[in-house]
């Protein structure tokens, strides 16, 4: 009987050491967005007009895609411990940027109206775009 539960306890030890590997491995990738290349820069009112004007070819053509939006701040929100930026567009919807948390020091100097590039995965459209796990390229918000 106290073998089966040695033998129960390193098996579970095993378990939770791979899925500890696996959600520590999953974390560090979200940084890795930082150093992709974005496969396509467009300003947010051109990404909103392709989604309004087509939704199922912007969604093939940019969802789950690393792209660089570039706009100008419409609004900077914190909801739940998320930190988002919109970016303005010509209509009433925008570009929904949710902020990846190691921008916090960055994010604390953005002013409204203030012009910025923002890369993140697109996840699609629901009145805005969406944009998730994004970074503040500091070297293009000066235009």
């Amino acid at each position: 009987m106290i073998k089966n539960y040695r033998f129960l306890l390193k098996c579970m030890f095993v378990f939770s050491m791979i899925c500890l590997s696996f959600f520590i491995k999953a974390c560090s990738n979200q940084n890795n967005i930082k150093e992709v290349a974005p496969k396509f820069a467009i300003s947010s009112n051109d990404l909103l007009l392709e989604f309004i004007a087509n939704e199922n070819k912007a969604n093939q053509k940019y969802v789950n895609e690393v792209i660089e939006v570039y706009g100008s701040i419409k609004e900077i929100t914190s909801l739940n411990n998320r930190k988002t930026i919109i970016l303005n567009t010509a209509s009433n919807s925008g570009v929904i940027c949710d902020i990846n948390n190691s921008e916090q020091e960055i994010l604390n100097d953005l002013k409204k109206n203030q012009f910025i590039h923002i890369k993140g995965i697109c996840k699609g459209y629901l009145k805005d775009v969406i944009l998730l796990n994004c970074f503040i390229d500091i070297k293009n918000t000066d235009e």
